[in-house]
């Protein structure tokens, strides 16, 4: 029925398979392929076959496992080379890593998540250009974070909230879903969202939004020690960012 559609279920089980083997370990066996995707053996075993053949995966001779290997990466970074984001704000991005002294990212979004597309790292403090991929951190207490849920719908935040734990990182980090919401309507009204501290001590990042025919897309996110929080937060800085980060009327 799904080829009626134009969906050609082959293809559809092999993304999915794509899929499986990203998560968890990613070393998977050819029964538990089958077993997760609701398919026999010896159609699991075809596929990875198949995946193999192509070079996307690989077994090891002494498990039987199968997993991913870099080829995957290769189109991902592929990607994010020819990414709109990447397209429009590369250059953007480290001219205001160098103009600010800042470890600055370019963060897209997908899905309700950030993905990191690229970085400058201006900042020499490890901690703090180590701790921004930390997967652990919530959107409720990081800058980009909370850009992202600025642009959800009032029952995508509602949901978020109701799914989300809310854990005391730092005396700055938003204690409760009425806080949170505050901060969101205030990230709406004046256009950036900025992480004080609240997850990390020490660290001030500003997160503007970067657009892709007018649609938030991802944020610009400019990272550095606390101390320069007047500097960064001053009125001529951000109106200078913001003008910078305007998406381009030529591409």
């Amino acid at each position: 029925m799904k080829e009626n559609q134009g969906i050609i279920s082959s293809a559809e089980k092999t993304l999915e398979l794509l899929e499986l083997l990203s998560q968890g370990s990613g070393k998977l066996s050819v029964s538990g392929i089958a077993r997760q995707m609701n398919i026999h053996v010896s159609s699991a075993d075809r596929y990875l076959l198949t995946m193999q053949s192509m070079g996307f995966v690989d077994k090891d001779p002494n498990t039987g496992l199968f997993q991913l290997n870099e080829k995957i990466i290769t189109l991902a970074d592929r990607v994010s080379l020819s990414h709109p984001l990447t397209v429009r704000y590369l250059d953007t991005m480290h001219t205001l890593a160098y103009r600010y002294n800042t470890t600055t990212h370019i963060m897209a979004f997908y899905d309700h998540q950030t993905i990191t597309l690229h970085k400058d790292l201006q900042t020499r403090n490890m901690a703090f250009n180590n701790a921004f991929f930390d997967p652990t951190r919530y959107f409720y207490c990081s800058g980009p974070g909370k850009l992202l849920l600025s642009t959800f719908s009032s029952d995508e935040l509602d949901d978020y909230l109701a799914h989300t734990r809310i854990i005391l990182f730092t005396k700055n980090t938003l204690s409760s879903p009425a806080a949170i919401r505050e901060e969101i309507a205030r990230i709406r009204q004046r256009g950036y969202s900025v992480h004080d501290e609240e997850w990390l001590p020490g660290n001030l990042t500003v997160s503007f939004p970067l657009r892709v025919d007018g649609k938030i897309r991802g944020a610009m996110s400019l990272m550095c020690d606390i101390e320069r929080k007047e500097e960064m937060l001053s009125e001529q800085t951000i109106r200078d960012i913001q003008n910078m980060v305007r998406e381009p009327a030529d591409i």
